[in-house]
């Protein structure tokens, strides 16, 4: 269980931080203020993305290996 909530961790923040940084920097352009809104938007995308990762992610293992089979096995 420890390592499903921490993986969900590393995959919502690494995620989030790069998807903001390249969305803020797509509407909004590299200037001043580019940081403090980079932040602002990483914050908000950070609070929806990690407990959405750590939820979905057992949940797409599990269709993945449905999917593909589970590797063990082969």
């Amino acid at each position: 269980m420890r390592i499903q909530i921490l993986t969900g961790l590393i995959i919502g923040t690494s995620m989030s931080f790069v998807m903001s940084g390249v969305i803020t920097s797509v509407n909004t352009g590299l200037n001043d203020g580019f940081l403090l809104r980079w932040m602002k938007a990483w914050s908000i995308a950070w609070a929806l993305a990690t407990p959405l990762a750590v939820l979905i992610g057992p949940i797409a293992r599990k269709l993945a290996t449905n999917i593909i089979g589970n590797s063990k096995h082969k």
